[in-house]
């Protein structure tokens, strides 16, 4: 049998789970239903617990894009995002055009990617931008919840983003494509 297979930073080949076969394991109770994980280009990835700082800055966001998400548009909060056999993310949020619909959502349709990082700041700056670019998603903004910082991809690639540049507190964030209604700076969120 020639089963995929993926190779983790030591080298060692390891089989390669598809996103079906994630969904099995979980549905005949191997992996507990409400275990939160990932699943990159085959390999079952463990997510960090949401911390406090991840919790306030997720729920301010929501509250602010939910006061001025235009009607045409969708700022879905952590949903699965199935970018193909061997990928599953769930960002924190993801923007896109309500025509296009969650259920045939792809890496292409999504004009904006969010991660809210506290204690996954390396894994949600080094590994899912690789990801995110390689499928097409057009803008990733990394939210450092400790220092307050943000980190802004744009122009993916198959090799990652051409271009990353990180933002203070009070620097106004303005989308490369979503509506200008999702621009925000951190200091204006309102504080929950």
């Amino acid at each position: 049998m020639n089963a995929p297979v993926t190779r983790a930073a030591e080298g060692l080949a390891r089989w390669a789970f598809t996103v079906a076969d994630v969904e099995r394991i979980v549905e005949i109770g191997l992996i507990p239903p409400d275990e939160r994980l990932e699943i990159l280009g085959g390999e079952i990835v463990p997510m960090s617990p949401k911390g406090g700082r991840h919790e306030v800055l997720k729920v301010a966001l929501s509250l602010h894009w939910g006061k001025r998400c235009p009607d045409d548009w969708v700022f879905a909060q952590e949903t699965g995002l199935y970018l193909d056999e061997h990928t599953y993310l769930e960002p924190d949020f993801v923007v896109f055009r309500k025509s296009v619909g969650l259920a045939s959502l792809r890496g292409p349709d999504v004009v904006l990617a969010v991660e809210v990082a506290d204690s996954s700041l390396d894994y949600d700056l080094r590994q899912k931008p690789l990801v995110y670019a390689k499928f097409g998603i057009r803008e990733l903004w990394v939210f450092d919840a400790a220092r307050r910082v943000v980190h802004v991809h744009i122009r993916p690639g198959s090799g990652g983003y051409a271009s990353t540049a990180a933002y203070q507190s009070s620097d106004r964030l303005e989308p490369t494509e979503a509506p200008r209604d999702f621009a925000l700076a951190l200091d204006d969120l309102e504080s929950v």
